[in-house]
């Protein structure tokens, strides 16, 4: 398991309820505790730069969830996922929550499953206690009518599927050494290939939006081609989708259709998220999506060509996050041997 290089901060008045959710979290995480919103403030200043993510309630005396939202936001404090805990997720707490980047929201009272699939996809957790086999099965089929629809698509358009299939592949060679690296070794092929099919569909927002496929040519381009909304209607395509089996990948999968453009620095679009907000392996879709559109492009791919396409997107510091380049060095021997496949 990752273990204590995960830290969470959990901010509740109730000791019962901290007691609970660290019993679940405890595998995954480091856990910190604050009992109200002021002392919660106080550990956020001081912990900021290390912290993953922090469940906050909505209900506390002192200071309550908002009144913390709104210390973190005139510090400047917006790298960080937070997920609101809540009895009821009220029209108000919805109203107000909506002016803030919230993560989601955990109900109680708490139940495992319900809590760590709120957490999985923003965190690069895997879920691997989480999906049945009947999760898993309709999930695939839903993935093989997706990719019947978007195939045709792009053929009607006259476009490659290729640089995507490129990217589900390097997503899952990625992955499983991100995995590996966390200690999660034992994760099923059949999850690990649901997560990285999700890449696949990044662009099939441009099923509603054909006419963006001229805007390709360049970074100004890219930038103009969210003005006709790709990345959102990519989400709402795969969001379809309601079946509680299908959960898992609609997230993954709507995140990474919603924020692949967007950066770990906050520079990015269409809504410029910031560091971990940028969930993982969105960030790592982004990664491998740069990363074939410069590599492909050889006729031949060798270490050189690999070093100076490392390089290059090494220059672009805030990109994604350094553990996410530091896993492409590592998955070298794997990626020049899997185009090499791909160019026999």
């Amino acid at each position: 398991m990752i273990g204590n290089s995960r830290k969470l901060l959990i901010i509740d008045d109730s000791e019962i309820d901290r007691e609970v959710l660290k019993n679940i979290l405890e595998e995954e995480f480091s856990i910190l505790e604050a009992d109200n919103g002021s002392a919660g403030v106080e550990k956020i200043l001081k912990e900021m730069d290390s912290l993953d993510a922090i469940l906050l309630d909505v209900s506390m005396p002192v200071m309550d969830g908002f009144g913390v939202l709104k210390r973190m936001r005139e510090n400047r404090i917006d790298s960080i996922p937070i997920f609101l805990i809540t009895a009821e997720a009220t029209r108000d707490n919805v109203t107000s929550a909506a002016q803030y980047d919230i993560s989601g929201f955990i109900k109680k009272p708490f139940e495992r499953e319900e809590v760590l699939w709120r957490m999985e996809s923003k965190l690069g957790l895997t879920g691997k206690n989480s999906l049945t086999e009947e999760d898993i099965q309709e999930t695939e089929k839903y993935i093989a009518d997706l990719d019947m629809v978007y195939r045709r698509f792009l053929k009607n358009f006259g476009q490659d599927s290729g640089h995507y299939e490129r990217m589900a592949d390097l997503m899952e060679i990625l992955l499983k050494k991100y995995l590996i690296n966390a200690g999660e070794e034992s994760v099923e092929q059949a999850q690990i290939e649901i997560i990285s099919k999700a890449a696949f569909f990044c662009d099939i927002g441009n099923m509603l939006l054909p006419n963006n496929f001229k805007f390709k040519s360049s970074k100004q381009d890219e930038m103009s081609n969210d003005i006709y909304g790709h990345t959102g209607s990519g989400a709402s395509i795969i969001r379809l989708n309601y079946s509680k089996h299908c959960e898992y990948f609609v997230q993954i999968c709507a995140d990474m259709c919603a924020h692949h453009h967007e950066r770990y620095d906050g520079k990015g679009f269409p809504h410029k998220v910031k560091g971990k907000n940028n969930a993982i392996f969105t960030q790592m879709c982004k990664l491998a999506d740069e990363f074939d559109n410069l590599f492909y492009r050889y006729r031949e791919h060798n270490e050189l060509q690999f070093e100076f396409v490392r390089g290059t997107l090494m220059q672009d510091r805030g990109s994604v996050r350094e553990e996410i380049l530091e896993l492409l060095a590592q998955c070298k021997r794997e990626i020049d041997e899997y185009y090499s496949a791909v160019n026999q």
